[in-house]
């Protein structure tokens, strides 16, 4: 029995074969997949927990910074009210005051920052 090669039906019978050898490889091989908590794009669509989390991350900010400038005014009137009728004391503590209230700006600003960090990464070091 002589079995020709250049027969098309062979040859496509063969292609057959291995394309079904290659799809049932990759099913039992993406099969073996685990599922991890990152996206790859960074996008997820079920939910928009990435966009709740920084938003929530900039509110805490905004809080933290609200508290201090809270804080800050409650300082400074006491001891606006301690310096009595001395003019130089409040001068300095009007100083003070201006100097915490851009601390806190500075704070909420920093805290901001961490809340954006896609893409920080050490390449550049």
């Amino acid at each position: 029995m002589h079995i020709d090669h250049r027969n098309p039906r062979v040859r496509r019978g063969f292609a057959f074969v291995a394309l079904a050898a290659v799809l049932g490889l990759a099913a039992v091989g993406l099969s073996q997949c685990r599922m991890t908590s990152d996206t790859v794009t960074g996008v997820d669509l079920q939910s928009a927990s990435g966009l709740n989390a920084r938003s929530g991350c900039v509110r805490g900010c905004n809080d933290s910074f609200k508290s201090c400038l809270r804080a800050e005014q409650a300082r400074h009137k006491s001891a606006k009210a301690a310096c009595g009728h001395d003019n130089a004391c409040k001068k300095a503590e009007q100083r003070l005051n201006n100097n915490n209230i851009k601390e806190c700006a500075r704070q909420r600003q920093l805290c901001k920052k961490g809340c954006y960090n896609e893409g920080s990464g050490t390449a550049g070091k």
